[in-house]
């Protein structure tokens, strides 16, 4: 009996170790982040929208942009705004996907059926070329303010920065109180305005989408969780909250995400008091962020599309970005990262999880489209249809996160997650694509989520509606704040003044929707970009970028993105000239803005593991503890007993 005990005791311990070990020595455990509990920061007093390059020791020897993102005026409203038979501004629908590359629907070259996603495609102008922030909730802060995200509180996310780093201006990582949304702005013009989905940008009463312009709202949050019930899906954030018209609320039964947000929005329609009254719906979506889940009926039809593995998906890409021109037909493929495995590389039963995965990804993708499409159809069925503009875009690239180290997947069992591929479709399935397929979704452009290359930046966006040009592709440079301006000029609204305490940095799309050869940017004019310790600066064809570890080097290149979309060849020495003034100018940028340099060594993702493993063993130490201060015990007993005994 007792060497019974005595062996427990030793594998016990040995597991301890061993679980310690693994938690101490993984390297990510997955990255999407939920938002600060830290107070709202106001922007005002430390941003000036204007780069000074008036003075000669501000002028670049290379012509560069007079402003960063310059608040440069759009056109003339009452010219420029979308006139409907009726006379009557346009409804707005804004759809957000969650961790989408810019060719996951099917009419960009993704496997993914997205049959209404693509006719809003074929009735509108996609745009190839636009570009958001390499992590989530800066982009949604920037989507709906038109601001540059460190004017609007949301430089970050809290659970990246390094302690002490969320007090500074700019990142407290939730909607400060100065900043406008766009829904503000449209209910002040006589919109009714609801959100729906995944809201990531602070939820105490003065940043949740009541306090932001929003009429009606059920939004989640946080930066993700389960998507049939409140489990969350990192160790941090065990649970997750979901919110009603500014009040934490329960989730109705039956509830998947992508169909409860549109029933949601609907009904939001049918309380409308004005039926006749213009309105603005912003539709953020869970899908495709991790977990990944589906219904079964959604999934079955892609069981066997990724079986090839990771190096042919990222082939096929590429040969379908040259086909749909997307990119030259000469450009170069990125390279492969030589960390990452090789497809053969890995076990039959890995292989099999992965191609799981990826069908469940591409099903949640078309169960996205399938309640995007009852909406449209609501829409037509009420009248509302013909009137209507929808914008659809992503906030940042594939999520190439690790979820699979030990400890996550101790952490989900203890949470009652699995992969079992015959219940891809229940409450428990937790899918993820990995760092290697997240590089093959990307493909043909470089890195993925949290990175400023192309494969973390450019995403879709899709204009579709009356009067908007069908069937155009747009290949010219365009940044997620553009999208308010194009908004605001569309509903034919004044123009805010660059006055305004927290201004809007983007520029209207408008005018290059109505005429092609018109750019959105002059060759004159550059756009800054920084977050997770990742920077760009984009100006006319160019691009520097600036890539933080793991991946990336933390050095300026230099690309031309119109004949280099996939970053292959640095410039940075051909054209020292060009390169400089860039750097110059994202210097004058992170400057205006308020970007923060991160410690020596920084990471996003080690940032969330360590602070992931300090959850666990904080929270399972009790559990961990007691058993083995008892089995020391009884082996200290045992000793004394045998030593009486001799």
């Amino acid at each position: 009996m007792m060497r019974k005990i005595r062996r427990l005791w030793l594998v016990l311990t040995f597991s301890v170790a061993l679980i310690l070990s693994a938690a101490l020595t993984q390297p990510t455990l997955g990255i999407a982040l939920l938002p600060s509990q830290q107070p709202t920061q106001s922007a005002s007093g430390f941003y000036n929208p204007v780069v000074n390059h008036s003075s000669p020791q501000n002028q670049p020897a290379f012509r560069v942009a007079e402003a960063t993102q310059n608040t440069s005026p759009t056109q003339n409203a009452e010219t420029a705004a979308i006139k409907t038979k009726a006379q009557q501004p346009p409804n707005f629908v804004l759809i957000l996907v969650d961790d989408s590359g810019l060719m996951d629907f099917s009419a960009f070259g993704g496997e993914a059926r997205t049959p209404n996603l693509d006719q809003l495609a074929q009735n509108g102008v996609w745009f190839n070329n636009f570009h958001t922030s390499p992590v989530c909730a800066p982009s949604r802060a920037m989507l709906i303010t038109g601001s540059d995200s460190h004017l609007t509180g949301v430089a970050n996310l809290p659970e990246m920065l390094p302690e002490g780093y969320a007090d500074r201006p700019g990142y407290a990582g939730e909607l400060n109180e100065s900043v406008k949304t766009v829904a503000t702005r449209l209910k002040a013009a006589g919109y009714s305005t609801y959100a729906t989905g995944k809201w990531h940008l602070g939820h105490s009463e003065t940043n949740l989408p009541n306090a932001k312009g929003f009429d009606h709202s059920f939004i989640l949050g946080g930066s993700g969780a389960n998507n049939y019930n409140t489990k969350g899906y990192v160790p941090m954030k065990p649970e997750a909250h979901w919110y009603r018209d500014g009040k934490e609320t329960d989730l109705p039964q039956d509830f998947y995400s992508s169909k409860d947000y549109i029933k949601s929005t609907i009904a939001f329609h049918e309380s409308q008091s004005d039926p006749k009254a213009p309105f603005f719906s912003y539709i953020a979506f869970q899908a495709i962020h991790a977990p990944i889940q589906a219904p079964d009926r959604f999934v079955e039809p892609y069981r066997d599309v990724y079986k090839a593995g990771w190096d042919v998906l990222r082939q096929k890409r590429y040969e379908k970005a040259k086909a749909l021109g997307i990119i030259p037909a000469d450009a170069a493929m990125s390279a492969i990262f030589p960390q990452f495995r090789k497809w053969e590389e890995i076990s039959p039963k890995l292989q099999a999880e992965y191609v799981t995965d990826m069908a469940v990804t591409a099903g949640m993708l078309e169960a996205m489209d399938f309640y995007i499409g009852e909406y449209i159809q609501y829409l037509k069925d009420s009248g509302r249809f013909d009137n209507t503009i929808f914008i659809v875009t992503s906030d940042n690239g594939p999520d190439g996160g690790d979820y699979r180290p030990t400890i996550a997947k101790v952490w989900q069992k203890t949470m009652g997650y699995h992969k079992d591929p015959d219940r891809v479709g229940d409450a428990g399935y937790y899918g993820d694509i990995g760092p290697e397929f997240a590089a093959a979704l990307s493909s043909p452009f470089s890195f993925f989520k949290y990175y400023t290359g192309e494969g973390g930046v450019r995403t879709p966006l899709i204009v579709s509606g009356p009067n908007i040009p069908q069937g155009r592709t747009s290949n010219v440079f365009s940044f997620i704040t553009d999208v308010v301006p194009t908004m605001l000029d569309l509903a034919g609204l004044p123009t805010p003044s660059s006055n305004e305490e927290v201004p809007i940095t983007g520029k209207s799309l408008l005018r290059h929707i109505q005429n092609p050869a018109v750019p959105v940017y002059a060759k004159d004019e550059g756009v800054g970009l920084e977050a997770a310790n990742s920077a760009a600066y984009f100006l006319g064809d160019y691009k520097i970028v600036k890539n933080n570890i793991p991946l990336g080097d933390q050095t300026w290149h230099l690309y031309n993105l119109k004949t280099d979309p996939g970053e292959t060849r640095d410039l940075a020495q051909q054209e020292p000239e060009r390169f400089q003034a860039m750097i110059a100018a994202y210097d004058a940028y992170a400057k205006n803005v308020g970007v923060i340099e991160m410690p020596e060594g920084y990471s996003a993702e080690g940032e969330v593991n360590r602070k992931s493993v300090t959850y666990i063993v904080k929270h399972s130490a009790p559990f961990v503890l007691i058993p083995l201060v008892l089995l020391l015990l009884l082996g200290v007993l045992w000793r004394r007993y045998r030593r009486v005994k001799a």
